[in-house]
């Protein structure tokens, strides 16, 4: 996939062959969204031409103050990951700053849409753009002066919901991390650097890996979790623990600690991917740290019923 990234005054360059392209933010890349960009490559296959995707970065939202969120379900560079795999050709970033939110709606379409030569737009029904979002879904093709066709997805539900990222990171905030898969179509997934910690859980027969993450990603509620991670380009099963250590300490410093199962490499400084698979329990605080021990051993063993099981 070929990332294109754009500002205002970019000289914008066309695709000779013909673009199919889809249009939206994308984040979490969910169930309705992977849809939507299926669709856009079924459309450039059949017609003989490539598939785009056009975003932009940051998000707008976040850069206008229209919402209060600075995380992330998909952060720029996990959404280029997704959309590779995807098989997208080309992803097309516009840079999200003042200029671009006050180009009006059909300017935007001749500015940074047809110069790209777009045969076929895909979009979703419930789709903004221009200054103040007064463009919309049934103002594309006129804006474009009828020189494309458009696709107009409609919304896709799951159990009689709509599947949305603003319901995927309720889950998340929840610790229902196990029914953000149903939406995503993947398990939740982070990623991060090793750093060095305490150590305390090497001392208790528990080592772990802290992570540093990466990204502004969307963290899941406080607790512990059974996770799979992606380290050296092999996976693991692990227990995964967000929180402060209550039992040890009573300090403010919010940590991800994954103790990884038949695991025992020096990982510091590496990168590490963790995919979140299902909440065992609340964090809590135990009398002591043979208490925490016991804890910690049913909470792994959990873990094994879930690899026996799946």
């Amino acid at each position: 996939m070929k990332v294109v990234y754009l500002k205002n005054e970019s000289s914008i360059l066309p695709v000779k062959s013909g673009l199919a392209l889809a249009l939206g933010f994308f984040d979490g890349l969910h169930l309705a969204h992977q849809n939507l960009i299926d669709q856009a490559i079924k459309i450039a296959i059949n017609s003989k031409c490539k598939s785009g995707v056009f975003t932009f970065n940051p998000s707008p939202k976040q850069f206008l103050g229209k919402t209060s969120i600075d995380s992330m379900l998909t952060p720029h560079n996990m959404k280029i990951e997704l959309l590779n795999k995807m098989g997208v050709d080309y992803l097309f970033v516009l840079q999200f700053d003042e200029l671009v939110a006050n180009v009006e709606h059909k300017e935007f379409v001749e500015k940074f849409i047809l110069p790209l030569n777009v045969t076929h737009l895909i979009t979703g029904f419930d789709y903004r753009y221009g200054y103040k979002g007064e463009g919309n879904a049934q103002t594309l093709v006129k804006d474009g002066n009828d020189t494309f066709e458009l696709t107009i997805v409609e919304q896709i539900k799951l159990n009689d919901e709509k599947i949305s990222s603003s319901k995927i990171r309720e889950f998340i905030l929840n610790g229902k991390v196990f029914e953000a898969k149903d939406l995503l179509g993947r398990f939740y997934t982070t990623e991060g650097i090793v750093i060095h910690g305490f150590k305390r859980g090497r001392e208790i027969g528990f080592p772990t890996a802290n992570i540093s993450t990466i990204d502004n990603y969307l963290i899941p509620q406080n607790g512990v979790y059974i996770v799979k991670v992606n380290i050296f380009q092999d996976e693991y099963y692990g227990m995964c623990n967000i929180g402060y250590n209550p039992t040890f300490s009573q300090n403010n410093n919010k940590t991800i600690e994954v103790n990884i199962i038949n695991f025992n490499k020096d990982i510091y400084n590496e990168k590490i991917t963790v995919n979140w698979i299902k909440k065992i329990r609340d964090e809590k605080k135990f009398n002591g740290v043979l208490e925490l021990i016991a804890q910690l051993n049913e909470d792994k063993q959990k873990v094994f019923e879930y690899i026996k099981n799946n």
